[in-house]
């Protein structure tokens, strides 16, 4: 996994053309394997099929033909179990009296006549159990005291592979060598008396259809054997292994069916009737070596294929990737810092033609923004050279109130004591120690202050009302911004110029992560055109006006962004409210000014 790894990470770093080309080459590669794949199956499984259909053919001829051959063995023991002169044979008791030689005679007779009929016929055989004799007719070969001796323990090995008294048995106990035939052995009883068993009727066939079964030219590779219900090897060839257990016994239970096992392709059918398999094998190599080499050829064949496929995809990406290559060369000049750098169109293609003209088109807009941010920052030093001026002597200016402050206490001019005062605290908090933000409370203070010097120039004409709620009044906010509108509300508003009274109202909400501030008054108010004429200038920069009211609202955009600033609106007694929105922050960002805070 961490070799995968490893490697994914390295194809990450690639260049894209040769992305391109390992997911191509990898598609193309799956494809044609895939398409071998299937090809090979769908190939491997009508191979199967044909020799499946092939081998079930052959097996149903055998199969009706070896069912055909032992329901005629059956029937011709069951015939010859109940022939007169059988019956007769098998009840003599004495093979000396007349009688009884007349039975042997006729019996004799029989057996002649269905050895001569049954040319599979090699010999036929009647035991009587009281003479403890028996009569034979058939193969010379087979002679008559081998018969004796083997019958009894060949009759003890025979299995009943039917419904009735029948017992078979196929082996090589009556001849020498290989010469393998089928042995069936059925009980005599007495026709009057079923129960009473009077003998055994033997019967020796080579039966061409087994024969048949069991027959395999050199060059054969299909092989055959009958196997007993129990899974034990009935017939095979030369005998092989006849009584032993085959290992796929647990797979023959349907009248029919096929199975693989150990390289070999197995198909069974049962004789009806008779608890015997037919079964033929072919090795699957055997089977399917016919097609490997068709399907080695188509393997050379694709493998150029995809040699070819990958060298054409290879030159058609390349190709394609070029304008798109030139694209990235142009980024990298950007990034080296060429902002100039523009992507010539020619012989680019519709499509990438529409990137190059995108990329032309952004790297312009890119200069116009930087000399917008450029003008900004102008503008932000501008207003910081400003706030940096105002602060020119103020030790000097301090300590002049000052000393105007304690000679008025001395001379009991309480009025002039605190007009003093309050223009004191005025410039301390205009000077703020070097600070572009301060807490919104020495913001409202300023005000105070301020309304205190304006109602004593203008006897007392000037009312407030100052509320805030006690988790805003910590804030952070631009110094000088509720002053300047306080101011346009005195003299535009209210117009106390003129020596008319009014009220300025400020109030202070949390509202989420926002402060909203709304200052109003009682003022003549104004039309609604010249709000919205003033809503819109309030976005355009004054360097001539220092802290305006248009620079108030720049200063709020430029630390906190655009969302946040200055909004006019009419309020409900006819004057003007000024609505101000600032991100509620108890911290001055570190690209402000700072300096020693000062104290109240």
């Amino acid at each position: 996994m961490g070799k995968i790894k490893k490697w994914m990470e390295r194809v990450a770093d690639w260049k894209f053309d040769k992305k391109m080309q390992l997911l191509v080459s990898v598609a193309i590669v799956l494809t044609t394997v895939i398409m071998l794949l299937v090809s090979t199956i769908s190939t491997v499984m009508s191979i199967k099929k044909q020799s499946m259909e092939l081998l079930k053919t052959q097996n149903d001829v055998i199969v009706e033909n070896f069912e055909s051959s032992l329901e005629n063995y059956k029937m011709m023991a069951i015939a010859t179990v109940i022939d007169t002169s059988v019956q007769d044979y098998v009840k003599c008791s004495n093979k000396t009296d007349l009688r009884s030689l007349k039975s042997i005679d006729n019996a004799n007779n029989v057996l002649s006549s269905i050895v001569n009929m049954h040319s599979s016929l090699n010999f036929i055989a009647v035991v009587n159990n009281k003479l403890e004799d028996y009569l034979y007719k058939g193969n010379q070969n087979i002679y008559y005291s081998k018969f004796d001796k083997v019958y009894r323990a060949d009759y003890g090995s025979s299995k009943k592979l039917h419904s009735s008294t029948l017992k078979m048995h196929y082996c090589n106990a009556y001849y020498e060598r290989e010469t393998y035939t089928l042995n069936l052995y059925f009980p005599v009883y007495d026709t009057n008396m079923v129960k009473k068993e009077l003998g055994l009727l033997c019967m020796n066939i080579t039966d061409p259809t087994l024969q048949q079964i069991l027959a395999s030219s050199p060059d054969s590779s299909v092989e055959n054997e009958v196997v007993r219900q129990d899974g034990k090897i009935f017939a095979s060839r030369a005998g092989k292994d006849i009584g032993k257990k085959v290992s796929y016994s647990d797979k023959l239970k349907k009248t029919e069916g096929a199975f693989t096992e150990n390289g070999k392709l197995y198909l069974y059918e049962k004789v009806p009737d008779w608890e015997l398999y037919v079964i033929s094998s072919v090795s699957t190599y055997e089977l399917y070596k016919g097609s490997i080499a068709t399907i080695g050829f188509m393997a050379v064949i694709m493998l150029i294929l995809i040699a070819v496929s990958i060298l054409s995809v290879k030159a058609v990406i390349q190709m394609v990737y070029r304008p798109l290559d030139k694209v990235v060369r142009k980024m990298d000049d950007v990034a080296s810092g060429f902002l100039k750098t523009r992507i010539n169109v020619d012989h680019m293609g519709e499509d990438f033609i529409k990137l190059a003209v995108g990329f032309n088109s952004m790297m312009e807009e890119i200069e116009v923004l930087m000399e917008q941010v450029k003008l900004e920052q102008h503008q932000i030093e501008q207003i910081r050279l400003d706030a940096l001026q105002s602060q020119i002597q103020p030790h000097f200016l301090y300590n002049t109130l000052d000393c105007i402050h304690w000679q008025a206490v001395a001379d009991g001019n309480k009025e002039i004591s605190t007009m003093v005062k309050a223009l004191a605290k005025y410039y301390r908090i205009c000077l703020s120690g070097g600070h572009d933000i301060i807490p919104l409370k020495m913001e409202l203070e300023h005000v105070r202050n301020y309304l205190v010097i304006q109602n004593m120039r203008y006897d007392n004409i000037i009312g407030s009302e100052i509320s805030v709620d006690s988790n805003a009044e910590e804030t952070m906010i631009p110094k000088l911004t509720l002053q300047p509108l306080v101011e346009n509300s005195i003299y535009h508003g209210m117009k106390v110029k003129e020596g008319k009274t009014g009220t300025v109202f400020i109030k202070v909400k949390r509202k989420g992560k926002d402060v909203l501030i709304t200052l109003a008054d009682t003022g003549t108010g104004m039309a609604q055109e010249e709000i919205d004429r003033m809503n819109e200038q309030l976005s355009q920069y004054e360097e001539t006006f220092g802290y305006g009211v248009r620079n108030v609202n720049k200063r709020i955009q430029l630390l906190y962004g655009e969302e946040y600033g200055l909004y006019y609106l009419k309020n409900e007694t006819g004057g003007v409210t000024v609505e101000i929105r600032l991100p509620y922050e108890t911290e001055a960002k570190e690209n402000v000014l700072r300096g020693e805070m000062i104290h109240v």
